[in-house]
């Protein structure tokens, strides 16, 4: 039996520190020595980690093919693939298919079927299918209130009152700065976002820049011949973060730190800057 990589231990460690730049030097490092599907797993795992969903699923679509006949794979390494595969195909723009898979896929207990119960709500979510994602959210909360607690609310006008609210508090040479470019709440990003990103937009993401023909610049270049605006504008997603927010109050909050993140990317600040700044 080949004794596993040493770097595999690393690239867990790493994992279980959120050491994020060394898991992706780590698997980076691994992917072309590591056969096992084990090992191969931690590494689509770390890929998700760091935000390139895109490389995971290369890497477990691979192994998916395989199937029982990849080198170490037994029946529990064969049902996280399939866990590892949808939640990769859901990362890269690909709801339908993340659904498909996570609905043939039996909940080992009642807390993995209130996490699948919220994923599914993920997956409807993004399919345009609002009404049947709230029901499995409150099925999710219903299994386990305490992992899974109920989603607050916050509608479209409220959210368009904050909005306005926050720029008429920003300072005079930015509020002036930002008026040529409008604030769109939508539900959530457009699938083809994720999709042309490969994934580095996540189908999580709260907000988005737009600008020079680049949307989010520092998460990679887009051109307008993508099909991305051209104009600067901002992005808040409404569903997003509600999802993300703890309760009403949380949920403004969050509303408001989305928003100031993004006008910072408008100044031209970068991820440091706005973190620094106390809006990351």
């Amino acid at each position: 039996m080949t004794e596993p990589d040493p770097l595999l231990f690393q690239l867990k460690d790493s994992l279980q520190e959120f050491d994020f730049d060394r898991c992706l030097e780590l698997a980076r490092s691994l992917e072309s020595k590591v056969d096992d599907m084990d090992g191969r797993l931690l590494i689509a795992t770390a890929y998700i980690e760091v935000g390139l969903p895109a490389d995971a699923l290369k890497i477990l679509t691979d192994l998916d093919s395989l199937g029982s006949s990849a080198p170490g794979s037994d029946e529990e390494l064969i049902r996280i693939l399939q866990h590892r595969l949808s939640e990769a195909r859901f990362l890269t723009g690909d709801p339908q298919g993340a659904l498909v898979l996570s609905l043939s896929l039996d909940p080992a207990d009642e807390l993995e079927s209130a996490d699948r119960e919220f994923f599914l709500g993920l997956c409807r979510d993004h399919m345009g299918d609002s009404e049947t994602a709230d029901e499995h959210f409150k099925r999710a909360t219903e299994l386990d209130p305490t992992g899974n607690p109920a989603v607050p609310v916050i509608s479209a006008d409220e959210a368009h009152e904050l909005i306005a609210h926050v720029l008429e508090e920003l300072p005079d040479p930015i509020r002036k700065q930002m008026e040529e470019v409008p604030v769109i709440l939508e539900n959530l990003p457009e699938l083809i976002l994720i999709q042309e990103s490969r994934g580095q937009i996540s189908p999580d993401t709260l907000g988005l820049y737009f600008g020079d023909g680049m949307p989010n610049r520092h998460l990679g270049g887009f051109s307008s011949s993508e099909g991305m605006p051209t104009a600067s504008s901002i992005r808040i997603y409404r569903r997003n973060l509600e999802r993300m927010s703890r309760d009403a109050k949380d949920l403004v909050e969050q509303v408001r730190i989305t928003l100031l993140h993004e006008i910072g990317h408008h100044l031209g600040l970068d991820e440091d800057d706005v973190s620094n700044m106390g809006l990351a």
